[in-house]
């Protein structure tokens, strides 16, 4: 595959894109944090094959994610900064390969420079090339696995295949299970059901890439098991993926269209022209078209089926859907085309840039007015394209236009917006304290990293009647930090222990109607904590 010129400059564009305010971001509570200690604490204890948290072993994700922000600890330091760069460089390196993909397979350079325009600036894959998490890397293992398992099982290419299956092997040391058998089942469905092809169904049984599959992704398995046996199979295997799969994790959120409000979301500004696509492109039903909506819709229905909703496991639709909004685009842009459809364009890119302007006035911070000046200076300019027919200019000043507001919202507002999230704000007050810490009824792992302290979690009673519905006591198992319940929080102070108790002010209402309550008080308050000190000195200063 020869590499295309735009390649190398989408990904140091999109690289710069990602990374710019990392700096500004630290640690947020509770799914950041996890990651970035456990990170930590690897390169800390020096065992870089079985994970970590609070000094006990791990078993929430494979360890891909793990080596990835060690890696880069031991190469820039244990900063917050470096923990965000492989979901850049993932980020940027999915954004470029989709480009490359595209143009040299298709020899259509601009439907590529569209589809991976489209992908790199939505609103969900933007956020989350700026996150600690696994679903970035996860995100580019899967364009991987879906772009070859394609070349190989419709186009014949010889080590399509099995090129498909090292990336899927990549991907279940990344996810788990899933990243096989999502595109598993998705292959199968397109192969069998969709093109009803038994040469293309036997393709996907290609014995080397099975045996690559398996030379790949099993090392790392077979040693948890022979080290931790039972323990890893039931912490990974049962807890994290059986258990994730039949029972809610937050059953609050157990509705039939949860993934179609993230997806109507996530694709923002790109909505309408990626509806548009999927219609229009009905009517010819290129196999590329069948092979992207079984992908992109597949991977929705499968996790709608799931019984833990969470808003990034449908992430990997963003390539498949992205792919038909290029489409969507376009048709939107031919010429004879009545102005109207301009506005499929228009209407969400607009859309998405108010609403940044209006979520300014419920921030007490940042300053706005470059960012109001900016969005009213593209809407305008968007207007003027559409009806001066400058149907070109449209999807360049939306993407241009939505990079740039991207920018300033992350550094007027989304950074002073993940502090809250954050215990970088109280770990100066903690830092000074010698006594043992506890926080009430939650917990921040983000102040373990910043303190290197030991946390108690206080399991607090229910005071005030709670009206979300409750999930399976199973999950309390995937918390392994030190726990206690009111009553041994309370005898610890008779006993008189110096201890620092830190509430979070979501949790107040509850605390104020315990009986700890009444037996302290307030010392300071740190952000979103409220900060007690009992049975020790107060010559430590609060921030605020």
């Amino acid at each position: 595959m020869k590499l295309q010129r735009l390649t190398p400059i989408l990904f140091f564009v999109s690289m710069l894109f990602f990374v710019g305010g990392n700096t500004f971001l630290p640690l947020t509570d509770p799914v950041e944090s996890n990651y970035a200690l456990t990170a930590k604490e690897m390169v800390e204890s020096g065992n870089w094959l079985s994970p970590q948290i609070y000094g006990q072993f791990w078993y929430d994700k494979p360890i891909m994610i793990y080596w990835l922000i060690a890696l880069c600890y031991k190469i820039f330091g244990i900063v917050d900064w470096a923990a965000r760069l492989p979901s850049a460089f993932f980020g940027a390196l999915s954004v470029a390969t989709l480009y490359q993909v595209i143009a040299s397979s298709s020899g259509r350079w601009l439907i590529g420079l569209i589809s991976a325009t489209i992908m790199g600036t939505s609103l969900m894959f933007w956020a989350l090339a700026h996150g600690i998490i696994t679903d970035m890397v996860l995100l580019y293992m899967t364009l991987g696995t879906m772009v070859y398992a394609y070349k190989g099982m419709v186009m014949g290419t010889k080590y399509g295949m099995t090129i498909a299956y090292v990336f899927a092997a990549l991907g279940v040391l990344t996810k788990g299970p899933v990243a096989i058998v999502l595109p598993g089942l998705i292959l199968l469905i397109y192969a069998g059901l969709i093109m009803r092809s038994w040469t293309m169904v036997k393709r996907i049984f290609d014995w080397k890439g099975i045996v690559l599959f398996f030379a790949v992704a099993a090392p790392w398995y077979i040693y948890m098991y022979s080290t931790h046996g039972q323990a890893f199979i039931d912490g990974f295997l049962g807890l994290h993926n059986v258990t994730r799969a039949t029972q809610s994790e937050h059953p609050e959120d157990n509705h039939w269209w949860y993934y179609i409000a993230i997806f109507l979301g996530a694709q923002l500004p790109w909505t309408g022209v990626i509806i548009y696509g999927m219609v229009k492109g009905w009517k010819r039903q290129h196999p590329g078209y069948l092979y992207n909506m079984v992908w992109g819709i597949g991977t929705v229905v499968f996790y709608t089926l799931m019984a833990t909703k969470y808003p990034l496991y449908t992430f990997i639709s963003l390539i498949p859907f992205s792919i038909l909004g290029a489409i969507g685009v376009m048709k939107c842009i031919r010429p004879g085309l009545p102005r109207r459809y301009g506005w499929i364009i228009a209407g969400p890119t607009i859309l998405l840039w108010i609403a940044y302007c209006v979520g300014s006035f419920f921030v007490p911070w940042g300053f706005w007015l470059l960012l109001y000046v900016l969005v009213v200076m593209l809407i305008i300019g968007l207007v003027y394209a559409l009806y001066n027919n400058n149907r070109y200019m449209m999807p360049a000043l939306a993407a241009v236009g939505t990079l740039l507001v991207s920018a300033l919202v992350i550094n007027e507002g989304i950074g002073p917006l993940v502090v809250q999230r954050s215990a970088v704000m109280i770990t100066p007050i903690v830092d000074q304290f010698n006594g043992k810490v506890y926080y009430y009824d939650g917990y921040s792992t983000s102040l373990v990293f910043y303190t290197g302290k030991d946390v108690v979690k206080i399991n607090a009673e229910s005071h005030i009647p709670d009206k979300k519905i409750k999930r399976s006591a199973e999950w309390d198992k995937k918390y392994l930090m030190e726990q206690v319940d009111e009553q041994e929080f309370m005898k610890a102070m008779e006993r008189g222990e110096q201890m620092m108790l830190i509430v979070g002010k979501r949790n107040v209402p509850n605390f104020e109607a315990s009986p700890i309550f009444g037996k302290v008080t307030l010392f300071s308050v740190e952000g979103a904590n409220h900060v007690y000190i009992i049975n020790g000195k107060t010559s430590i200063s609060g921030t605020n």
